[in-house]
C-alpha cells in the first residue's frame, strides 16, 4: 500500500472518534454565542471518548439534524417574530432542548430553531 492509499484510509475508532469531537465542537460553538455552524470546524482528535450524564439525571437537552432543504433559521426567541441570529445549514447536528416552548428548541443563550425541522438522533443519548 502506498503513503498516500494509507493516508485515505480511516480506523472505525477514529472515524468514530472524528465524528464525536465534530459534534461536541458543533454544540459548544453554537451554545457558546454569536457563531453559526457555518463557523464550527473539525478539529483533529485524540480519541477521547464524549463523556455523558450521569445515570438517573433527567435529560434536558437532546442531539438533532436540521432537516431543512434550505438550512434553517436560528432566531433570538421562540418565535417567528423574533430577530434571525444565525443559521444551520441542512445536516448540520445540534444540540438542543429537549422540551419545546411555542414549538422551538432552545440552542443556546437567546437562540431559538423551530422543532419541526430538528429530527432527534437516538443514536446519541440525550444529557
Amino acid at each position: 500500500m502506498t503513503v498516500t492509499a494509507a493516508r485515505r484510509t480511516m480506523s472505525p475508532r477514529r472515524s468514530a472518534a472524528r465524528t464525536a469531537a465534530v459534534a461536541a465542537l458543533s454544540a459548544a460553538a453554537l451554545l457558546g454565542g454569536g457563531l453559526t455552524a457555518h463557523a464550527a470546524a473539525p478539529a483533529r482528535t485524540t480519541g477521547a471518548a464524549v463523556q455523558l450524564a450521569p445515570a438517573g439525571v433527567l435529560a434536558t437537552q437532546c442531539y438533532y439534524r436540521v432537516n431543512a432543504s434550505g438550512g434553517l433559521q436560528i432566531r433570538s426567541g421562540p418565535g417567528t417574530t423574533y430577530s434571525v441570529v444565525g443559521s444551520y445549514p441542512n445536516g448540520a447536528t445540534v444540540l438542543a432542548s429537549a422540551s419545546t416552548t411555542n414549538g422551538f428548541r432552545k440552542v443556546g443563550t437567546n437562540r431559538w430553531a423551530s422543532a419541526a425541522y430538528l429530527v432527534r438522533i437516538t443514536s446519541y443519548p440525550c444529557e
